[in-house]
């Protein structure tokens, strides 16, 4: 078996702490990052995850164990058949199905035990589950799907001639489609029977994944270095990637944000993709099938060399789950509103989401600071209390939670994302003498021991932290002094700075900047500024040499006194 495998393959705070109106803003939307690797023993292609119990399973394909990680920690290692090759969840059960490639079976694992080894046909290589409606189905090479319901095999769906390597569900229309390494070729099957056969090009397809949502399936082609995209009965596009090395070898997409994993085995690396876009390239060795929380949003990415990287974004700004970064503001009432973005430079229609926000002298929209994979909000009210606003996911908030005491003295707040580099947003803050201190976050609400990262900082009018301006996968700070001179400091990753550059002149005709993330959905970060009048611009980043030709998206904002 081995051998074939081998062959195949802030707001801006606009709040005056003195004379001058300061603020803050924010970290581009689509910034995930390697936060976590845990440890383990094996050839890890494939992993499984039970938000439930907190479970996390990982198989070793060139052995006969499937090792069971406990917050991170391994725990125990579960005896299955040879060469485990893919596992599926069913989160009603939380049973755990394993595909063994080399002993034709696949074995249903609770807890840590093996409650059931089934027999199939010819060499299964992946899995998925409808946990609507309990079925499970297995990808069976020459045999076609094979359709399991609790530990009983009840169908077997044929293949139509081809070696059918991977197979996704549909779990909003229960829709299952299946793979064909030998074809490229994708079976739609509905009710068991085959309804459309899709044929994509060449390129010998080792995965597939279905948004739910959407309805899009992703099909990488891997030697042809792109992703066929399906939609009904077709294929609506292809993502391509730059370098024809780089093939795209398992995919994986989460239905909530849309967000899409792509990892290339031969360059080490996970893609991470919005629309056509890629947004961010991680490095992970040798990696294998990308599992996605779909609570948390966290992306599990299993190695070939015994470890699984997990991918989080802390710096998330996307307050409605749907994948693209939104703007907050507050008015002359209190109320605040939340404006979420069509994610290519424009508006869905806005709404109130809270009042009573006018005593809070500092609002900053940093990123996920519990760790649910929800955007959050800090303020800190006139008291000098800092509250957490934890984000639900649909725009709204949970009850609020105070994380900080003494703020009043700070004379900005800035939220950069993970500045420091441990995978947990962070805040910086100016004090009155011009000192500005990083607060590392811990991931849970709270905060290190503080840091001084700089001094002189009272000679800006404006701080913001404004995402990954020069593409480096790190997050950067934007400042602008008291002549209009917009400076841009590149942060290290680790904490620290790099040399500082003039970025553009000339803004101090504008009464608030904030910094959304990708508001036009081209993968960079941009700018939103407001005016004299009222009129909101966008600015669009022109890679790493500045900005590109500014656009209006708004008008009437002066009734706003905080952007965020």
């Amino acid at each position: 078996m081995h051998s074939f495998l081998a062959r195949v393959g802030s707001v801006v705070i606009l709040a005056l702490f003195s004379a001058v109106a300061l603020q803050s803003g924010n970290p581009a939307a689509a910034s995930p990052e390697v936060s976590d690797t845990y440890e383990g023993s094996g050839t890890f292609t494939s992993v499984a995850h039970d938000p439930a119990t907190g479970l996390l399973y990982a198989a070793d394909l060139n052995g006969d164990t499937v090792s069971v990680f406990r917050n991170g920690v391994l725990t125990t290692k579960v005896v299955v058949g040879q060469s485990p090759a893919a596992m599926a969840v069913d989160p009603r059960t939380h049973s755990v199905y394993v595909v063994n490639s080399a002993s034709d079976s696949v074995s249903v694992i609770n807890g840590t035990t093996v409650t059931a080894t089934i027999p199939v046909e010819y060499q299964p290589m992946d899995v998925a589950v409808d946990p609507a409606t309990g079925k499970v189905y297995v990808a069976n090479g020459l045999t076609g799907v094979t359709v399991i319901e609790g530990t009983r095999v009840t169908a077997t769906i044929p293949s139509d001639g081809g070696y059918i390597w991977s197979v996704a569900v549909d779990t909003s229309t229960h829709t299952v489609y299946a793979a064909n390494y030998s074809n490229s070729k994708v079976s739609v099957i509905n009710n068991g029977v085959v309804t459309q056969t899709i044929t994509t090009k060449s390129g010998g397809p080792l995965s597939i994944a279905v948004d739910s949502t959407t309805h899009d399936v992703y099909v990488p082609r891997v030697f042809a270095g792109t992703i066929s995209v399906i939609n009904g009965v077709k294929v609506v596009r292809t993502i391509e990637f730059e370098q024809y090395m780089d093939f795209p070898r398992y995919v994986a997409v989460d239905s909530t944000t849309h967000a899409l994993y792509v990892t290339h085995i031969g360059v080490n690396t996970v893609s991470v993709i919005h629309g056509s876009a890629t947004t961010q390239t991680l490095y992970v060795t040798e990696p294998g099938t990308p599992e996605i929380d779909s609570a948390t949003h966290a992306v599990y990415v299993p190695s070939r060399k015994g470890s699984v990287s997990v991918i989080r974004d802390p710096s998330n700004r996307d307050f409605t789950s749907d994948g693209r970064t939104d703007v907050l503001a507050t008015d002359a009432s209190g109320a605040l509103w939340l404006y979420p973005t069509s994610g290519a430079g424009g508006w869905l229609p806005p709404g109130r989401v809270d009042q009573g926000w006018n005593s809070m002298t500092s609002i900053v929209a940093g990123g996920d600071f519990n760790s649910d994979g929800h955007a959050d909000v800090l303020a800190s009210d006139g008291g000098g209390a800092l509250w957490l606003y934890p984000g639900n996911g649909a725009g709204g908030w949970l009850s609020r939670v105070q994380v900080g005491q003494g703020w009043q003295s700070l004379t900005a707040l800035v939220g950069p994302g993970d500045f420091n580099g441990d995978g947990f947003p962070d805040i910086l803050a100016r004090d009155q003498v011009g000192a500005l201190w990083l607060y590392p976050g811990n991931g849970a609400t709270g905060w290190l021991a503080r840091v001084q990262v700089g001094q002189g900082w009272n000679v800006m009018t404006t701080i913001l932290g404004g995402g990954d301006f020069t593409e480096d996968g790190k997050p950067d700070v934007l400042a602008r002094d008291a002549h209009g001179v917009l400076w841009l400091y590149p942060g290290d990753g680790a904490g620290g700075w790099y040399p500082p550059a003039q970025t553009g002149q000339g803004w101090n005709v504008m009464t608030a900047i904030i910094a959304p993330g990708d508001f036009n959905g081209d993968g960079r970060a941009d700018l939103l500024a407001r005016d004299t009048a009222g009129i909101l611009w966008l600015y669009p980043r022109a890679s790493t040499s500045g900005w590109m030709p500014r656009v209006q998206v708004g008008q009437g904002w002066n009734v706003m006194n905080a952007l965020v």
